[in-house]
């Protein structure tokens, strides 16, 4: 993880997001806000492309370039290497690429949580339904416990989208079982060194924590299980040399699981985010963020809100007669967060760019 070369002044930094200039923005577990930084690498990036053509040797080089930057990015955030992280298209996408590209057998069975989003659970339906494969579902505090020697994948979240909760990796991880990790709650909001958590894939988001563009996102494999997954989808980037590509001689590294033709757009805005984030310092966002959330879930529990259960993280959620009515009454009030009606809960995603004022008068809204 990156220090800061100075200390982050938390007023600089929230400047950099316009969107809180008029609202109070709580809703980066569905999406973050936009930096400005951000804004003005697209704007540029289009202009290169609208003006120079989309062609030629020099136009190919800087769009490889950008998804170099991109990845190293990611890796800094993922703290391992390059190497170790493929480019996809959101969470799901990673999700989707662990499974369909394991050899799974009928019989075998994939533990999984009561806490998981639709984007895990799908491709966990579809591998049921194509593999026949069991998908056992356990209360997510209990998921390492739940391991049998039938159990052929972990898959589960890291953070969980209902209220926050952190799984207990190291526990996951003691079982021998290889473990895949929903990361949409986790990458860029809570501390990571990928590599000593113990996960074999981790699959994250880029437009959430990230504040990265939609359709992007990261995956990480370790090394050990790198030949253990079949490409899922192969293409341009899959294989070793293009040229010869009938030969499926795959690409070294993770990379060969790059999802498409890396766009210049998507490069140049999550290059830009990811900037911002690194010149603040991930450890001083990942201690603000954690940190005002914390004090947010104490100030609503005094107030008598009940709150879910939660860890380290960067969610709060409480309950609610009727969520979508209270997020709408919020709303109207300034203040961006979200329901999870299956839950009967509101939720509110808390960054370091997030100030104590909001803290305080989300506070006061809640408890009316």
């Amino acid at each position: 993880m990156t220090e800061a070369t100075t200390a982050t002044d938390p007023t600089t930094f929230r400047a950099q997001f316009p969107v809180l200039e008029r609202l109070s923005y709580l809703n980066a577990g569905t999406e973050g806000p936009i930096p400005r930084a951000a804004a003005e690498a697209v704007r540029e990036r289009i202009a290169v492309e609208a003006d120079g053509g989309r062609c030629g040797r020099p136009y190919f080089e800087g769009l490889m370039e950008l998804a170099a930057r991109a990845r190293a990015g990611y890796a800094t955030a993922l703290g391992c290497d390059p190497s170790e992280v493929a480019l996809t298209g959101s969470t799901t996408d990673g999700v989707n690429t662990v499974i369909a590209g394991l050899d799974l057998r009928p019989g075998e069975e994939i533990v999984t949580s009561d806490q998981e989003h639709p984007g895990l659970l799908a491709p966990l339906g579809r591998a049921r339904r194509r593999h026949r494969v069991k998908i056992r579902v356990v209360p997510f505090a209990e998921i390492a416990g739940e391991v049998s020697t039938a159990t052929r994948l972990v898959a589960c979240s890291h953070v969980s989208w209902v209220g926050g909760e952190v799984a207990d990796v190291a526990a996951l991880a003691s079982t021998g079982v290889p473990v895949l990790l929903d990361a949409a709650q986790a990458l860029g909001a809570v501390p990571l060194a990928v590599r000593a958590l113990g996960c074999d894939f981790y699959a994250g988001s880029g437009q959430k924590w990230l504040c990265g563009p939609e359709g992007s996102g990261a995956l990480y494999v370790r090394e050990e299980r790198l030949e253990e997954l079949l490409v899922p989808w192969p293409g341009y980037g899959s294989v070793a040399d293009p040229a010869n590509a009938l030969e499926f001689e795959q690409a070294d590294g993770v990379k060969r699981f790059d999802h498409g033709f890396p766009a210049g757009m998507r490069s140049a805005w999550a290059a830009a985010s990811l900037g911002v984030f690194e010149e603040a310092g991930w450890d001083w966002v990942y201690e603000r963020a954690a940190s005002l959330a914390a004090a947010l879930a104490e100030r609503l529990a005094e107030r008598g809100l009940s709150v879910s259960p939660r860890g380290r993280s960067t969610l709060v959620s409480w309950a609610a007669e009727d969520a979508d009515a209270e997020v709408a009454r919020l709303a109207g009030e300034g203040v961006i967060v979200r329901s999870i009606p299956a839950f009967g809960l509101v939720r509110a995603s808390v960054g370091a760019w997030t100030s104590e004022e909001e803290i305080e008068r989300l506070v006061g809204l809640a408890a009316r």
